[in-house]
């Protein structure tokens, strides 16, 4: 091969893997996005959209980050504040949202 062809070649490759290393990425956040709102929903045992301390006391996923999560540190975490902490921490929109 000539040099611009193996120049060119070497670029594509390149390129190809850069890609799929982003969209392994962009998956991974995706998953763990849709992860943290099925764990919200199955916390908030008295389904008000919202939890506090209490329900979230011995998961250890997600009670270390309670205070990541609780924008405006009161205590509790609403499904606001759940998908305001996707979009920031995932760049990714927060699965179900809305609901």
């Amino acid at each position: 091969m000539k040099q611009p062809i193996r120049c060119a070649f070497a670029m594509m490759l390149l390129t190809q893997s850069a890609l799929a290393a982003a969209d392994a990425r962009s998956d991974y956040y995706q998953r763990r996005a849709a992860t943290d709102m099925a764990s919200f929903r199955a916390l908030d045992t008295d389904h008000d959209n919202r939890l506090t301390r209490a329900e979230v006391e011995g998961d250890n996923d997600f009670a270390p980050r309670f205070n990541d999560m609780d924008i405006n540190r009161d205590g509790v975490v609403t499904q606001e504040e759940m998908q305001r902490y996707i979009e920031q921490h995932y760049e990714v929109s927060a699965p179900g949202a809305g609901k």
